[in-house]
């Protein structure tokens, strides 16, 4: 039940919101990378 949800403890928070932001920066720099190295991939609006 809700009782046992890890997210209840602030350890257990600041974990996840830690991996989440790593996360997060590794996708923006391996899209940079690979946009970087193929400049036609890009996205125009």
């Amino acid at each position: 039940g809700l009782d046992q949800y890890q997210a209840r403890d602030w350890r257990a928070w600041y974990a996840h919101i830690t991996l989440s932001m790593a996360t997060h920066a590794l996708l923006v720099v391996a899209k940079s990378l690979a946009t970087q190295a193929n400049p036609a991939s890009r996205r125009t609006c």
